[in-house]
């Protein structure tokens, strides 16, 4: 299924009724575009995770953490062929680290819990960049408290742009028709205050929905056609996504489709991405809604309830403006770059079930999968359990969804890093590694509900020359 594709007969954006407005609408903020310091071809950036207060809420001050600055980071603009040399400075009084989701690259520079670095102290992984435009985030991804340092605002966007994507003419002017939607969510105290009881089930599932940091974001658009970077950058939350008029997917976690998809909404689970297209007419009003799991995403009533499957947002109201011209045709073809399922030089197996996987919680000393090949690999994952969602990732990789059995996948198209994996259902997944051989540092494959993960959902492999064996840690 690729989302609920559009008939003839769906309403045209002009056409649709003006949505409500919040009663405390505020603009939405664009995150700063970083675009680095650029000597020749390698690209330097500094973040500091440092923190400070925001105003999330209208009038209201809460204490957060964020990349140079209170709260959330910049979005990082990189291009293929360059080299990247980036300076990390711990700012906060506890030890972490960042992880660049959606990139290949050495284990050195990929953020995993073996990398955690201390208050005070600064990371410098480098790497080049070899892989076709997307968006991507950075995270947190220190060993258990993943979640928690995500939550307080240790987030932000990636734009890896090429030069095959700026020949499109697709919209590329960031901030003014090309725009980051960071969707994260978030609980509080009376005072204002995050509130940061962990739920033993549910972790840090927030009640209010935030867009690029804030509640009831208003984006006052000035031309007809908008590209959105849509992030689910929530610890556990999954958004199905809507607009109330057709919109085109033109990418998914990891590249351009091979051709813009028309449909009426889009499911991202936590950590997945999606760029989509969105016409608007002269003076429309939209809202991009999270309009609850189609078929409760196949949990009981209870279950379903519990993780918020059930639960509706109104997250972000778009103005157009009040006349323009009508934009041109989308190419009909974006990417070459979507080829076809190779076959694969290995199989393997895993079985989520609660926090665990293969029966095993996480262990930074054990290695559970070497890859000695630059060859792809089909990975068997499924969801043992009936009454709990999940969701795949896998560091350092790009993979295509090649079945669904006993389940459904919402948007299967394309190339992804993060994947649902329905309950009861075994997704098998095509997966492509960068192929950058370490025995002694490894890569991680986990759910991506970030509680999930801090409870031990997660394993790891390690990338070897053909007949080396891996030594974490160099032993």
């Amino acid at each position: 299924m690729k989302g609920a594709v559009l008939t003839a007969a769906a309403v045209l954006a002009g056409c649709a009724a003006p949505t409500r407005s919040f009663d405390q609408a505020r603009a939405l903020p664009i995150p700063p575009l970083d675009e680095g310091e650029l000597d020749g071809t390698t690209r330097r950036f500094e973040l500091t995770a440092q923190s400070g207060e925001y105003e999330i809420q209208p009038g209201t001050m809460t204490p957060t953490w964020g990349f140079n600055g209170a709260w959330l980071g910049p979005t990082l603009y990189m291009r293929r062929g360059e080299r990247i040399e980036m300076r990390v400075h711990n700012g906060v009084d506890e030890p972490t680290v960042v992880h660049w989701h959606g990139l290949h690259l050495p284990a050195a520079a990929d953020g995993g819990p073996a990398l955690t670095f201390d208050p005070g102290e600064t990371w410098e992984p480098a790497w080049d960049v070899d892989q076709p435009a997307a968006t991507c985030w950075y995270h947190p991804h220190p060993h258990e408290v993943s979640a928690l340092h995500a939550y307080r605002g240790l987030a932000g966007g990636i734009v890896i742009a090429d030069d095959e994507s700026d020949a499109l003419g697709l919209p590329q002017e960031y901030g003014v028709d090309d725009i980051p939607v960071i969707i994260t969510d978030a609980k509080f105290t009376a005072d204002g205050h995050l509130d940061e009881t962990i739920d033993p089930t549910y972790g840090l599932l927030g009640d209010t929905p935030l867009v690029n940091g804030i509640t009831q974001p208003r984006f006052e658009a000035t031309t007809r056609r908008l590209r959105l970077r849509l992030v689910n950058g929530a610890t556990m939350r999954f958004h199905n996504l809507s607009l109330g008029v057709p919109f085109h997917v033109i990418a998914t976690d990891q590249s351009l489709l091979s051709a813009p998809v028309e449909v009426d909404e889009i499911l991202l689970s936590p950590g997945e991405r999606a760029e989509i297209i969105v016409d608007l007419a002269p003076g429309a009003q939209l809202m991009l809604r999270s309009t609850g799991i189609p078929r409760r995403g196949g949990l009981p009533k209870e279950a379903a309830q519990g993780f918020g499957f059930e639960d509706t947002f109104d997250l972000l109201e778009i103005a157009a403006p009040a006349d323009g011209a009508d934009p041109a045709p989308l190419p009909e073809g974006l990417s070459a770059a979507v080829d076809t399922l190779d076959g694969p030089v290995a199989e393997r197996e895993l079985r989520l079930n609660g926090f665990q996987i293969n029966e095993q919680s996480m262990d930074m000393h054990r290695v559970d999968i070497v890859v000695d090949h630059a060859g792809r690999e089909l990975w068997h994952v499924t969801n043992e359990n009936d009454d709990w969602p999940h969701n795949f990732h896998i560091h350092n990789a790009r993979f295509q969804v090649a079945e669904v059995k006993d389940g459904a996948i919402a948007f299967a198209d394309g190339w992804h890093d993060t994947i649902s994996i329905p309950p009861l259902a075994t997704v098998s997944l095509l997966v492509e590694f960068g192929y950058y051989p370490d025995p002694t540092l490894a890569y991680m494959f986990h759910c991506h509900m970030l509680f999930h993960e801090d409870q031990g959902m997660m394993g790891q492999f390690v990338v070897v020359e053909p007949g080396q064996e891996p030594r974490l840690g160099g032993h």
